[in-house]
C-alpha cells in the first residue's frame, strides 16, 4: 500500500483563481529544468532527478518563463515524491520573482527516507516563510522551484512524480458527469473497468466502474469542475489493460504518443453517451455484422495467412475485423492502401466490415496458416 503523508503549503490569501496548475511527470519534464547539481530525465512513471551534490535545484522553467502569478493566488502545494536516500531529507520549495534566479524565499518540507513507493506532501503555511522573507511573500512568481531532499550524494536519483498548485480557498462548481463504456468488444480479460484521467491524476481505481444491469455497459458517475478541461481514458484492473484510442478520433488529443480522451466540463449534471471501448463512438454504430450488406465488397486471397485486399467502389474510410464471436480484433482509419496485414490473426473464420461514406459493407474471409 502506498504511503501518503499529509503536510500542507500554504501560499497565504485568498484570492479566487480559475484553474489549477498542474505538472505532471510522467514520461516528460514538463518544462523543468535543472537549477544546479542535477540533470532531469522523463522516465514512465516519474522525473528522475540525478544527483551530483547534495543542494540540487530544479525550476519550472528558464530564465524567461513567467507564470503571470502573485502569492496571492494560489494557497496550497502537493508534491508527490519517492527518496531512495538517507539523511535529513529535508527538501524546499521556491518561489521566483521574473528575470532571477534568486528566490524571494522558500519552505523547507520534511519528507520520508529510503522511500520504495510514491508518498503525498500536502504542506499548508500560513505563516512566514521557512527563509528569504521576513514577510508574507505576496509579491509576482515567475516559477517554481525544488530542492531534492537534503541527505543525497553523488549519482543519487530522487523520482518526482507530480505537484499541483492550487486555491482551496475558491467556491468551486462542481457537476456529477456519468462516464460509460461498452466492455462487450474486449478481447482481453478483465474484472472492474476503471476512468483515469488529470483529474484523479491517473491514479488506477480511484474511480472504479460498475455494470448493476450486466449489458456490459460499465458507469461511474465523477464530480468535476465546470469549466474544465479534463484527458481521460478507460482501464482495467489498476492499468493491467487500457484502451487504445485514434490521435484522429473526435473525442481524443490528437496526441499520437499519448492518446487520451477530452472533454470540457459542462455546466450542469450529464450523462455522457456510452462508447465502444478504444472508440468515439457506441459499439452499436458499427453496425450488426449479422446483417450489413455483401454487395460490392470483396476480399482477396481468400483464404490468405498473411496479408488480404478489398476492393470496393465506395470511398472506404474505416476497417473493422471481428472474429465470429462478434469481438473486434482489428480496427484500421485513414486508409493509405487497401493492403491488411492479417499474419497476427489466428486461424479461422472472420467478418471484414468497410464503413465508407454511405454504408457499411461485410464480407467474410479464412485465415490458414
Amino acid at each position: 500500500m502506498k504511503k501518503r503523508i499529509l503536510i500542507i503549503i500554504t501560499l497565504f490569501s485568498f484570492y479566487s483563481i480559475n484553474s489549477q496548475i498542474i505538472y505532471n511527470w510522467q514520461n516528460s519534464t514538463e518544462g523543468w529544468v535543472s537549477g544546479g547539481n542535477c540533470n532531469l530525465t522523463a522516465q514512465p512513471d516519474a522525473m528522475a532527478m540525478r544527483l551530483f551534490a547534495s543542494n540540487a535545484v530544479m525550476r519550472s522553467g528558464n530564465l524567461q518563463a513567467n507564470l503571470g502569478i502573485n502569492g496571492g493566488d494560489y494557497n496550497q502545494v502537493q508534491v508527490m515524491i519517492k527518496n531512495p536516500t538517507s539523511g535529513s531529507a529535508v527538501a524546499r520549495l521556491f518561489l521566483y520573482p521574473p528575470g532571477t534566479n534568486t528566490a524571494a524565499c522558500y519552505y523547507t518540507f520534511q519528507v520520508g527516507t529510503a522511500m520504495t513507493g510514491f508518498s503525498t506532501y500536502t504542506i499548508s503555511l500560513d505563516s512566514l516563510p521557512s527563509g528569504g522573507s521576513s514577510t508574507v511573500y505576496t509579491g509576482p512568481i515567475a516559477r517554481f522551484g525544488l530542492r531534492a531532499p537534503w541527505g543525497g550524494v553523488n549519482f543519487d536519483t530522487i523520482f518526482w512524480k507530480q505537484m499541483i498548485i492550487s486555491n482551496t480557498n475558491q467556491v468551486i462548481d462542481s457537476v456529477n458527469i456519468t462516464f460509460n463504456v461498452d466492455m462487450s468488444q474486449v478481447n482481453e480479460s478483465f474484472t472492474t473497468p476503471e476512468l483515469n484521467g488529470t483529474f484523479n491524476s491517473w491514479c488506477g481505481n480511484c474511480n472504479a466502474m460498475s455494470d448493476s444491469d450486466g449489458d456490459n455497459i460499465w458507469d461511474v458517475t465523477v464530480a468535476l469542475q465546470t469549466g474544465d478541461t479534463i484527458e481521460y481514458k478507460y482501464s482495467a484492473d489498476s492499468w493491467s489493460i487500457q484502451e487504445t484510442n485514434d490521435p484522429n478520433g473526435s473525442c481524443t488529443n490528437g496526441d499520437p504518443n499519448f492518446t487520451n480522451r477530452v472533454l470540457v466540463v459542462p455546466a450542469n449534471d450529464a450523462i455522457l453517451s456510452n462508447v465502444c471501448w478504444g472508440s468515439c463512438d457506441s459499439c452499436s454504430s458499427i453496425g450488426s455484422i449479422e446483417n450489413l450488406e455483401l454487395n460490392d465488397l470483396s476480399i482477396f486471397p481468400n483464404p490468405s495467412s498473411n496479408l488480404i485486399s478489398f476492393n470496393s467502389s465506395d470511398n472506404i474510410n474505416e476497417i473493422y475485423i471481428y472474429d465470429i464471436s462478434g469481438k473486434l480484433v482489428f480496427l484500421k482509419k485513414d486508409l493509405n492502401n487497401n493492403d491488411i496485414d492479417i499474419s497476427f490473426l489466428n486461424e479461422g473464420a472472420y467478418f471484414l466490415i468497410a464503413n465508407s461514406d454511405n454504408f457499411l459493407r461485410r464480407q467474410k474471409f479464412i485465415v490458414k496458416k
